[in-house]
């Protein structure tokens, strides 16, 4: 059965769940005034920022900024899809979900990779009960406990062992019924050329690896000897897909969350180890370098990745890869140099997590790392080493967007290759010219006011809370004197909601604004008045049409005065618009 959610449905489900009530399953609140207010659960904080007004059901924290409706909440706090929260508020509501009839096809598909995940979830068992209850796995084990990993890590992260055998794994399974085709799918087992099905993981330490919902979906196997690979991975398939994944997020989430930050690493070991010694908002990406995918995993988690990968030279070439992939998106980024060549399981196990979080809030920019790294490499005061250095760091800033820390990242070059800034700009456009190399160009800046007047906030929350409020700005107010362009493109949506006829809800508002709109929304019902009241609005509506009109004058005034020192007969019409502008003043007053 699939879930189809109309607007009117979620609108229900949204009014029989009080808002303050799911929160407060969650976050200890306090009521002052109309609102509630906590600390929010979606970084640290001391003083409470985290405000609730139950009439409108939304929540915004005035410190980080997250924002919307109890829906929103509950996909944010648990890691849910906008489904799964629905789900979860209507069960909580007790209110039946319409259900629609799946195609004979879709069926299929859904049950077959649901045997997907209960095989790898056997197999999970399976390798764990080696590790935990055999013989077989007494030398994996003793690795484990060697790498200093507590019982209760082990089995926090289903921790397994292979048996050093051919088939132990096959003939296990294919006795309980399991076919050997869906064995061979899940990557358990391959088939030979002459038709013999064998195990894949053999004499290895078991890694599960699980999506984001903490299902076993792929394994990673380590060797205990000098044998290659050192790491296998399970194949991809329909559940399985490394560069949509990354280790133990389902586990990290939400410590990355409350910190607000994500430390990425390389090996899986790396994962284990920091969380073994309680640093837990670390996760790893799958033998794979970062992609954009595991990017969108973090975005609404973290607001900073830091990577600490091996510094070895495959470490290097995956750190310039994320960096290169992270450059120019929301997140601030910066790098750990590990030292001694030492990679993070072994420096959290030989100096502790206070040492290696103590690296991590030592860690560097971007370019800090790239021109350092090129400094040792190359011997900076022969030429030859200093075009070299160059040549290193000059692709990481014709990729930066802005055009001032470009120029920023060119000057900063000048000092430790004792070059003077204009041989340094002088060889960067040699650079670009050499390699048809285009900049970066940064996106259009949005023009518009920082912040809005708490009149244009109040008219703002009653337009967007009452139809009524809207027609009646909309036949008061022109729209070029609101000062914010997310106002702006919300009275544009607000217009379409309006034309299409549809009933105005939250809900509806929803559905056509895009997420900035969203959360302001979010934001004006935190702070807005209780209710739509024309007197007031009128108050609102004639403060927002004077200011507008004052500035308007002032503009025209300034202009006029320029003109006429110019001698330009123009200023006799700016002169004009001044009066114009003067009797709006007067009749609006």
């Amino acid at each position: 059965m699939s879930r189809h959610f109309d607007n009117d449905l979620i609108e229900r489900i949204k009014e029989a769940n009080d808002i303050v009530a799911v929160i407060s399953e969650h976050v200890a609140l306090k009521k002052k005034g109309k609102n509630y207010w906590g600390c929010c659960p979606f970084h640290n904080e001391k003083t409470p920022s985290f405000s609730v007004t139950p009439e409108k059901g939304f929540f915004y924290c005035f410190g980080c900024h997250a924002s919307g409706n109890a829906i929103n909440f509950l996909m944010r706090y648990e890691n849910l899809t906008f489904p799964e929260a629905l789900e979860r508020l209507a069960a909580r509501a007790n209110i039946p979900l319409p259900t629609a009839e799946l195609s004979a096809e879709e069926r299929k598909r859904n049950a077959h990779r649901q045997e997907l995940y209960e095989v790898n979830q056997l197999a999970t068992t399976f390798f764990h009960n080696c590790l935990t209850k055999t013989e077989m796995g007494k030398t994996g084990l003793a690795y484990l406990r060697n790498r200093g990993l507590s019982d209760e890590i082990i089995a926090r992260f289903q921790l397994g062992f292979a048996p050093d055998s051919w088939d132990r794994l096959y003939r296990a399974f294919t006795e309980r019924g399991i076919s050997p085709g869906l064995l061979v799918e899940t990557g358990l087992c391959r088939q030979g050329n002459n038709g013999r099905v064998y195990d894949y993981f053999r004499n290895r330490v078991m890694f599960p690896i699980c999506d984001g919902k903490g299902r076993v979906v792929g394994f990673g196997g380590r060797v205990l000897d000098d044998s290659t690979p050192k790491y296998l991975n399970s194949p991809e398939n329909v559940i399985f897909n490394k560069g949509h994944l990354l280790f133990a997020f389902d586990k990290a989430y939400r410590a990355i969350r409350e910190k607000r930050q994500a430390i990425l690493v390389e090996g899986y070991m790396d994962v284990i180890s920091a969380h073994n010694r309680g640093v837990t908002n670390v996760v790893a990406s799958l033998g794979t370098a970062y992609t954009k995918d595991h990017g969108r995993l973090l975005l609404r988690q973290a607001d900073e990745v830091v990577l600490a990968y091996d510094m070895d030279g495959a470490g290097q070439k995956a750190a310039r890869r994320a960096i290169e992939l992270l450059q120019n998106t929301e997140f601030k980024v910066r790098v750990v140099a590990m030292p001694d060549g030492k990679d993070p399981d072994d420096y959290v196990r030989n100096h502790g997590p206070e040492a290696f979080l103590a690296l991590v809030d030592k860690a560097v920019k971007p370019f800090e790392f790239l021109l350092n790294d090129a400094l040792i490499r190359y011997d900076s005061t022969d030429i030859q080493g200093k075009q070299a250095v160059l040549e290193e760091v000059f692709p990481f800033i014709a990729a930066t967007s802005n055009q001032v820390q470009r120029e920023g990242y060119l000057r900063a070059l000048a000092l430790p290759l004792w070059m003077d800034t204009s041989s340094v700009f002088r060889h960067f456009r040699q650079f670009l010219a050499k390699g048809n190399v285009t900049l970066e160009k940064e996106a259009a800046p949005n023009v518009t006011v920082e912040a809005s007047s708490s009149e244009e906030d109040a008219l703002m929350a009653m337009t967007v809370g009452s139809k009524a409020a809207y027609e009646r700005v909309m036949a008061y107010l022109p729209k070029e004197d609101i000062t914010m362009s997310v106002h702006r493109s919300m009275l544009d949506k607000m217009a379409m909601l309006s034309a299409s006829g549809e009933a105005w809800t939250f809900t509806a508002l929803e559905a056509v604004f895009d997420e900035e709109e969203t959360n302001e929304l979010s934001r004006l019902m935190v702070i807005g008045d209780d209710a739509y009241e024309e007197s007031k609005l009128d108050v609102y509506i004639r403060a927002v049409r004077l200011r507008s009109l004052r500035e308007q004058y002032k503009a025209h005034s300034v202009l006029a005065d320029q003109l006429s020192r110019a001698g330009d007969s123009k200023f006799v019409e700016e002169l004009r618009r001044c009066q114009e502008i003067q009797a709006l003043i007067n009749e609006w007053s």
